[in-house]
């Protein structure tokens, strides 16, 4: 474990950008999480072992966590490319081995490309012209990235107007974790800005509160909460 990050890096984690799908990065190490981040990938994470291996299939020596996407998938990089600015790898998690997915982008790159995936929101005709023009379509990642852009909801997506009833304030609280717990707290700590073991604990409570504010900002957590099988609840409070 390298004692200083990389400056190319430690600027793309440190940015934490986020955009409106659940492919694309989503949940990024702090600098003082760096190591505890790579928890599952290059040690395991209860006994310490070296996961790491030079097999094929197996986490390669060089390799470190740079983002999840919401599903727990990693995208990475190997440290020892630092001269070609940090290609960065995506591969599915859960599926027995590790199959690096070359992205095509540098880190610094990437970085460009979710920050105008961030800019664009929903608004789908803009990201898939994103996509399309800035990658590779044929490449699995990419394709899948695509595919799912595709499928959301045209109404939804295209509308520029807000909805009044967007403008109502009140309060989202968790009823449900779900089947997938681990997730949900994986997601919940990141606006609650605590760590995933208390994120846990909370979700032992009835009705979590998740945060208060206008339907407007908290849509996107209701949504993305439901996608990891959570069930929410609404309730307006008076301003």
């Amino acid at each position: 474990m390298p004692l200083n990050i990389p400056q190319l890096i430690l600027q793309f984690i440190e940015n934490q950008t986020e955009t409106r799908t659940m492919l694309l990065p989503f949940h990024y190490p702090k600098k003082e999480e760096w190591e505890e981040f790579q928890s599952g990938f290059r040690y395991h994470g209860l006994s310490g072992e070296d996961l790491t291996s030079t097999k094929e299939g197996e986490w390669q020596p060089g390799w470190y966590v740079i983002a999840l996407n919401e599903m727990d998938d990693p995208f990475f990089i190997d440290l020892n490319e630092e001269a070609s600015g940090f290609p960065v790898y995506y591969a599915l998690h859960g599926a027995g081995r590790w199959d690096a997915i070359d992205l095509g982008f540098d880190i610094v790159s990437l970085g460009y490309f979710l920050e105008k995936m961030e800019k664009a929101g929903k608004d789908k005709i803009a990201c898939l012209q994103l996509v399309e023009l800035s990658t590779d379509i044929q490449n699995p990642f990419w394709l899948e990235l695509h595919t799912t852009i595709q499928e959301w909801d045209d109404e939804e997506a295209e509308s520029t107007e807000i909805d009044p009833a967007l403008l109502r304030y009140g309060k989202l609280v968790v009823t449900d974790a779900g089947p997938n717990k681990v997730k949900v707290a994986k997601y919940l700590m990141k606006i609650w800005d605590i760590g995933p073991q208390e994120a846990l604990v909370r979700l032992t409570q009835q009705d979590v509160l998740v945060a208060n504010g206008f339907l407007l900002h908290l849509q996107k957590h209701i949504d993305n909460l439901q996608q990891l099988g959570a069930t929410v609840a609404w309730s307006d409070l008076p301003m």
